[in-house]
């Protein structure tokens, strides 16, 4: 799902909005890094085709349909190795650090003991990319610094609030993970445990709405619902991720009446969204 802020990427640059800073969580996280790095045009389009040839197995070893999932019931801390991650990233970015960025970069994970969210703005990248993508269960927690961490997501999905704090008066939220943007099948009680989740991450960005009344002015991207669903760990869908992601983006900056400014329930924090 992280191909749709590729797309949405694409739509800005295109049409000159570039960004001053880049803050990311999860998958966003990589496409901050990747993004910060060289955030050019140019810099868009080799993220896109890194993302268009990028392999199921490239990220996940041994493959969505090999994988045994009934380690999922027996002891451990992960389906996956997080080699493949690794091996990507590396190949990317090399030995990069935070330092290395054009533009300030922040990462964000979570700290498994205390649920704490840590935000990583300096230093090699690649502790930290390993750790805000440490799905829980599906990558191992990764250790930076004497800490262990787990995916950012599970402290915050979508990091506005660290984005104001260095300083962000305008963001530009690309939210991959929307609860409304997929309609997960809900067959089996593992299904109905994961939407829930996924439910209970959405709160945050609301919260941090209220938080942040009158601080900064948001430009939500649209979070279009798909009339597919996109199996985890398939890259198959990629390229048409991007295009719809791209499509909308597009039609929402070169404001299409189906768009408008508009302010959320409370009043209190300027929000441009497509309309409901």
């Amino acid at each position: 799902m992280g191909a749709l802020q590729v797309g949405a990427l694409h739509a800005l640059f295109e049409r000159g909005i570039r960004p001053d800073l880049a803050v990311g969580t999860s998958v966003g996280a990589l496409n901050a890094t990747w993004l910060a790095m060289d955030p050019t045009t140019a810099g868009v389009a080799h993220l896109e085709s890194s993302w268009r040839n990028m392999k199921e197995g490239d990220l996940f070893p041994g493959g969505r349909f090999k994988a045994s999932w009934a380690r999922m019931l027996v002891k451990g801390n992960r389906v996956f190795e997080n080699s493949g991650l690794k091996r990507t990233i590396e190949n990317t970015l090399g030995p990069a650090r935070f330092e290395d960025a054009q533009i300030p970069l922040a990462v964000t994970a979570t700290e498994l003991e205390t649920g704490n969210e840590m935000l990583f703005t300096s230093g090699p990248v690649l502790g930290p990319l390993l750790a805000s993508t440490a799905m829980p269960g599906i990558f191992p927690p990764v250790e930076v610094d004497g800490r262990t961490y787990i995916d950012g997501g599970v402290a915050n999905n979508v990091p506005i609030a660290p984005a104001a704090g260095l300083g962000a008066t305008t963001i530009y939220v690309m939210n991959s993970t929307s609860h409304t943007r997929q309609r997960r099948p809900l067959n089996r009680p593992m299904d109905y445990l994961l939407h829930a989740f996924t439910l209970a991450r959405a709160q945050r960005l609301v919260l941090e709405q209220m938080y942040l009344k009158d601080k900064v002015r948001l430009v939500m991207l649209p979070t279009v619902t798909l009339d597919f669903f996109v199996p985890f760990a398939s890259m198959e869908h990629t390229g048409q991720l991007i295009e719809i992601s791209y499509e909308q983006t597009a039609n929402f900056l070169d404001g299409r009446t189906d768009f408008v400014e508009e302010s959320d329930p409370t009043g209190t924090i300027e929000t441009i969204a497509p309309t409901r």
